[in-house]
């Protein structure tokens, strides 16, 4: 098939020496099905432009993939594949990624499940030069371009869509693969793999073909009741390992500090400390935090120095106990690059990155999941920084402003959990509204993962008229189940994990309609 300019406005098919009009294809017209042609779908549009090489002109084109794998370090290969695809000569550069998918196998079903993820990218590159490209960074990355066709493999590039106006391109490409260059790619419509990561990436993309929004063909997938969604939300963790979204995460609190607010001191030994972690796991703990810092209102900063000491011995020997995924709860980046390199996991950082000029550069460079949070000031000043016009949209305006600053520095979109940090410059009323209203607040962040920090704080306290914040666990129950059943919250970081492991439990089976 070779797609073949005529004019402006005009588009001819040329298909075994003989010439199909593009009104001749929406008509249906004898000579060629178009709904064979065209992956099943008819054309919804009058005029398809062959992709013209971007070296026509200086200014880059977007080109959007999708990438998926199934064998080995398949995080570690998307990391790979981009690196090689930008490589030293300027011709490709990442602008954006969508979050990352756990899905299952099409077509061919007995092989694991795939992870699967789409970027948009800038390229100077012509449509055929980044398919060259793409195909070589597969080769070297172990793919058998011949292999089983949509069976296992390691990394998997395909071109979604390239162009600014998403141009059809059908043709020939010399490439030595099974398939010729078709862009849009094939069958988009009918994976579920592909529209996911794409509905995140951008939902207003329209289909040049088929006329549609991808938030519309992603909706078109469910339409019938027939099917649910059955990608999960996922994110990569070191050596391989996986956070995946399929229930309620919950998020123990290992304080190492003897003055937090409500369990200072209780952790104060590393076998004290790593005793408490185990028994939090066995309650259900999904993720450890470890904090060497103190962020109560009016806490002041300690020495690097001091937080080094309280958390990295904990995490070394926890780790040689468990594999749980441990986060490192630090506004340091030297803290959290000990960490790292002492076994954790995931940066939790209570400033979003602005605290410490090298935190965001230093979590790029470990390739690690970095929670944002929003806050005010710092934990000595906070409080007195609690005013605000709207705190929803105040609060998503920050989180969004903060998570692209991470993109900017190499923190990828699927690497990022944001926080709206609960009693951290938020008075009574606005943590109230933070979970009240937390679904729209996830709306206005696209959808990011979300972690709420609501145990035993001060606004639970004044509503249910508990003093100590140890006896709070009740009224931190009730904030967890609202802000969950409203669907805001992935993770949810608390001190009593037994019992808000249950109560989460109980949540998601309602929720999803069925217990586990």
């Amino acid at each position: 098939l070779k797609l073949t300019p005529v004019s402006s406005t005009r588009t001819i098919l040329r298909r075994s020496g003989r010439i199909f009009s593009i009104e001749t294809i929406k008509r249906g017209g004898s000579t060629l099905d178009a709904d064979n042609f065209f992956h099943g779908k008819k054309l919804a549009v009058n005029t398809i432009s062959k992709s013209k090489s971007s070296d026509d002109s200086s200014k880059p084109v977007r080109a959007i993939l999708a990438l998926g794998g199934n064998v080995g370090d398949t995080y570690g290969a998307f990391v790979r594949a981009l690196s090689a695809l930008g490589q030293d000569d300027g011709q490709c550069s990442l602008v954006r990624t969508s979050f990352l998918y756990k899905t299952r196998p099409m077509y061919v079903t007995e092989q694991p499940d795939f992870l699967n993820g789409a970027v948009e990218v800038e390229t100077k590159l012509d449509a055929h030069s980044l398919l060259l490209r793409i195909k070589d960074i597969e080769a070297k990355l172990g793919r058998q371009l011949f292999g089983e066709r949509n069976g296992p493999r390691p990394i998997d590039i395909d071109i979604l869509f390239y162009g600014d106006r998403n141009e059809a391109i059908i043709e020939p490409t010399g490439v030595t693969t099974p398939d010729d260059l078709k862009v849009p790619h094939a069958k988009i419509q009918e994976r579920e793999f592909v529209l996911a990561p794409l509905n995140d990436l951008d939902k207003s993309i329209t289909h040049p073909i088929m006329g549609k929004t991808v938030k519309e063909l992603f909706s078109d997938l469910f339409d019938d009741d027939s099917q649910d969604m059955s990608a999960e939300r996922t994110i990569p963790l070191p050596r391989n390992r996986f956070l995946t979204f399929n229930e309620t995460i919950v998020m123990g609190i290992l304080n190492t500090t003897p003055d937090s607010f409500s369990d200072g001191g209780q952790a104060n030994t590393i076998d004290c400390a790593v005793d408490k972690a185990m028994q939090l796991i066995q309650d259900g703990a999904g993720i450890i935090d470890i904090g060497g810092e103190s962020t109560r209102p009016g806490a002041k900063e300690v020495m690097i120095e001091d937080e080094l000491n309280r958390t990295i011995p904990v995490i070394k020997k926890l780790r040689e106990a468990s594999d749980i995924p441990i986060s490192i709860d630090t506004r340091h980046s030297k803290v959290a690059r000990a960490a790292i390199e002492a076994g954790a996991d995931i940066v939790n950082d209570v400033s979003g990155g602005t605290f410490d000029p090298d935190m965001l550069s230093t979590v790029a460079d470990l390739h690690v999941p970095f929670v944002i949070m929003h806050m005010r000031g710092t934990p000595e000043t906070m409080q007195s920084m609690t005013q605000y016009d709207d705190v929803i949209l105040e609060v998503a305006s920050s989180l969004q402003e903060q998570s692209k600053r991470a993109e900017m520095a190499g923190i990828p979109r699927w690497l990022q959990i944001l926080d709206p940090g609960l009693g951290f410059a938020k008075d009574f009323y606005g943590n109230l509204v933070l979970v009240r209203e937390i679904e729209k607040l996830r709306d206005l962040l696209c959808g990011a993962p979300l972690m709420l920090g609501p145990s035993r704080k001060g606004f639970i306290g004044k509503i249910t008229g508990v003093e100590k914040p140890e006896d709070r666990d009740f009224g931190t129950i009730g904030v967890c189940a609202a802000a969950v059943s409203r669907g805001g919250s992935n993770i949810v970081r608390v001190h009593n994990v037994k019992a808000v492991k249950h109560a989460m439990m109980v949540v998601d089976a309602i929720r999803s309609g069925a217990s586990k």
